[in-house]
């Protein structure tokens, strides 16, 4: 029997940075942190790669983006507690800047559909 080709999806911006393609040998490479660092990252909870059939740490571009962030923090001399810290009340305003957005086009939502009706009650009354 012969097989349907489907067309390939095309991923979301947001798909592609956090697909997991990057070994733990190449990331080092490309931040310039030593392996072992990396998994002492990892074991402190700050990162969490995926895992290629339960052994090999893959990272994504979001992983790195992060790495980068952990790199400066700790350049700054903060510990892993820290950073940790950090990293979650950033993502905390990330998530925070993103429900005031949603609420702001919510009210415009609202306050456009109130002037419709007010100005359709005014026609109606003339």
């Amino acid at each position: 029997m012969k097989r349907r080709s489907r067309a390939p999806q095309a991923m979301s911006d947001d798909e592609h940075r956090r697909l997991p393609k990057y070994s733990i040998g190449v990331v080092s490479q490309l931040v310039g942190i030593p392996p072992q660092t990396l998994r002492r990252y990892e074991e402190a909870g700050l990162l969490d790669p995926a895992r290629q059939d339960g052994k090999n740490r893959l990272y994504s571009d979001e992983n790195l983006a992060v790495l980068q962030e952990i790199a400066d923090l700790a350049d700054q001399g903060i510990n892993a507690v820290g950073i940790r810290h950090i990293l979650q009340m950033r993502r905390q305003v990330i998530s925070l800047e993103q429900e005031v957005k949603e609420v702001r086009t919510l009210l415009m939502h609202v306050q456009h559909t109130e002037y419709i009706v007010e100005s359709s009650d005014e026609k109606k009354e003339r």
